[in-house]
């Protein structure tokens, strides 16, 4: 069995840790985005990216199209990374 770390009762713990230490509550889908986010910040490749994030379909692009800020600094010092998030992110040239 595959290992699954976002299940109900790990999110239940954070949020009873969240609600004890006073602040709000991050959601799975929170998780993911921020764990998408730091992959590629840590020039992990899109595709691994979408892999390890169980992404079953492009659907974290839109998130990042979302983040464009603070991906842009990563993206400018990784001309090959900028590369490829235009190659995921732009729609396809149609003739």
């Amino acid at each position: 069995k595959g290992h699954k770390p976002l299940t109900k009762k790990f999110l239940s713990v954070l949020a009873g840790a969240a609600k004890k230490a006073g602040i709000k509550p991050l959601h799975g889908h929170s998780i993911r985005i921020g764990s998408t986010l730091e992959y590629l910040l840590r020039n992990i490749p899109f595709d691994v990216v979408k892999v390890k994030g169980r992404w079953a379909s492009d659907s974290f692009l839109v998130y990042l199209r979302r983040h464009a800020q603070i991906l842009a600094p990563y993206m400018q010092a990784q001309p090959v990374i900028h590369e490829a998030f235009l190659r995921y992110t732009l729609p396809p040239v149609r003739h």
